[in-house]
């Protein structure tokens, strides 16, 4: 079951309120999701999200949640993220949020967090950009969204993702 980017970045800013995470800025959640997405795909074969990245300067983004945190700038996320929905003609605010029952989604956030948890946002971008990425490979600056095949290729040659033993 694929989950809403909102609900996968709700998450992390859980694990962030936890203490499990430290100073989640809107780069480094962008590029922990990146590395939720492609390491789901490489062991699973399909998305954990149901949105796409797409190419920008610094690396994979999902332009929604962007403009979601955007207003945090280089400081931590504070609040979990939602979207305005009408239920009985009433503005309503909902935070989705990956389902606690759900514990194989929950054990790989977890071992993203221990693998790429300590690193800040720009570190996480510029390693977003190595050679052989899927940012790298799948074209230029242009905005364009990452096909998840190449997420699942660049991640199943990733030493990383190699060395934790998941290929």
């Amino acid at each position: 079951m694929a989950y809403s980017a909102m609900a996968v970045a709700n998450a992390l800013v859980k694990r962030a309120k936890e203490g499990k995470v430290a100073h989640l800025s809107p780069m480094k959640l962008q590029k922990l999701l990146f590395y939720v997405q492609s390491w789901h795909l490489a062991k699973q074969g399909r998305p954990l999200i149901d949105d796409f990245f797409c190419r920008w300067k610094y690396g994979p983004v999902i332009p929604s949640l962007y403009h979601e945190f955007k207003e945090y700038g280089p400081n931590p996320i504070t609040a979990y993220g939602g979207h305005i929905v009408e239920e009985e003609g009433a503005l309503t605010k909902r935070r989705p949020i990956v389902s606690e029952q759900d514990t194989r989604t929950w054990e790989l956030i977890d071992e993203i967090l221990a693998e790429y948890g300590a690193y800040s946002g720009s570190t996480l971008s510029t390693m977003t950009h190595e050679k052989d990425s899927a940012w790298s490979t799948s074209g230029g600056v242009d905005g364009n969204p990452i096909p998840n095949d190449m997420l699942r290729e660049a991640t199943l040659r990733d030493g990383r993702f190699k060395a934790r033993g998941a290929a």
